[in-house]
């Protein structure tokens, strides 16, 4: 089971309140804990806001940062960073995936420069990295690289640099991207802004996008399939 951020993220438009984001985040650790080897949390842009010093500069973006709660939703995140992780790779009927809050844009990792030491093209070796360099940032009180790079936003999002980052990429920066591997992450909301009712999940290349207001699993066909419906989108 994998979990792709943003649990502290309240959104009035769908009636989710600050309390509702951490009653949220409470369950999804309780459930964490007690399967500790059957699931994954990965972390969104809003949720880096949290962490605390050197990680303050995230309150900056995070337009929807719950001050009421803040203190009791950075304890828990702190006191948990053990389950959370900022990517995860799975192999899924002999394909490889990376799954991430908002997708690894190979513009942005060539640009970082903090994978030059690994095979870009290994979805494997990417996750390991990026579990190094985020293990090794939360062990210190300095700012790191990892965490400049992190907080690139792409010129969509009102950022300066061409595409985002792993929490902050935008679907629509993924035209003409094409991988060496299947990449599954939200982030960009599939809502129809005319009615407020969820889109399908949103493909560019081998890069889905599936925030839309449901729960998904990989078959062994290589289907995304949606968990309360038979339907399903080919990956």
């Amino acid at each position: 089971c994998i979990f792709l951020g943003d649990y502290a993220d309240p959104f009035e438009d769908e009636d989710i309140s600050g309390l509702d984001a951490l009653k949220n985040l409470r369950e999804i650790l309780a459930f964490s804990q007690r399967y500790k080897d059957r699931v994954t949390m990965l972390l969104g842009n809003h949720d880096l806001s949290y962490l605390g010093d050197p990680w303050g500069l995230w309150t900056v973006y995070a337009d929807r940062f719950c001050d009421e709660w803040a203190d009791v939703m950075s304890e828990l995140f702190n006191e948990n960073t053990d389950l959370f992780s900022l990517c995860a790779y799975r192999n899924v009927g002999g394909k490889p995936f990376l799954f991430s809050h908002a997708g690894m844009h190979p513009v942005w990792v060539d640009w970082c420069g903090l994978f030059d030491d690994v095979d870009k093209n290994d979805a494997q070796a990417l996750a390991t990295k990026v579990d190094e360099l985020f293990r090794g940032s939360l062990q210190t009180d300095e700012r790191t690289e990892f965490m400049d790079a992190l907080a690139m936003v792409g010129s969509i999002r009102g950022g300066g640099s061409f595409a985002g980052s792993m929490v902050w990429a935008d679907i629509r920066e993924y035209d003409d991207v094409e991988g060496c591997f299947t990449q599954i992450f939200g982030h960009t909301a599939q809502k129809n802004t005319t009615d407020g009712t969820w889109d399908e999940p949103f493909s560019a290349g081998n890069n889905i996008c599936v925030d839309c207001g449901e729960c998904f699993y990989l078959d062994d066909e290589g289907l995304l399939r949606f968990l309360d419906a038979d339907r399903a989108v080919r990956v």
